[in-house]
């Protein structure tokens, strides 16, 4: 490298740093909130929690943090139909099915079989 006077050295713009580390300023933290002290919404958790248990609700938290998680209401036409197959099975009737469930006679047959 030729280290001409007319070359500006890429170095002479830094301050000049003492050997006295008293002279140095300490870098500022960035302010960081409190641990604890967010703003989530534990409803949602907490009805969880009533639902299915403390441990329960906790690893279901864990199984699925940061997601979001769409439970169809064909779910629960499913487990109708099971029910409804499940009695059927057990003995009761079509006529019965058909008054504890609402649905017609023909709608309880093409369910226990499966139409």
């Amino acid at each position: 490298m030729n280290n001409s006077p007319e070359e500006k050295n890429l170095f002479d713009d830094l301050p000049e740093v003492s050997d006295n580390a008293t002279d140095m300023k300490k870098p500022e933290l960035l302010e960081q909130p409190p641990l604890g002290n967010d703003k989530t919404d534990w409803s949602d958790f907490e009805l969880i929690e009533e639902l299915v248990g403390s441990e329960a609700a906790w690893k279901i938290a864990e199984a699925f943090a940061g997601s979001t998680i769409y439970i169809s209401k064909n779910i629960l036409t499913n487990r109708t139909y099971h029910d409804i197959r499940k009695k059927f099975r057990s003995g009761s009737s079509y006529r019965e099915l058909s008054g504890e469930y609402g649905y017609t006679e023909t709608h309880i047959r093409n369910i226990i079989h499966k139409k």
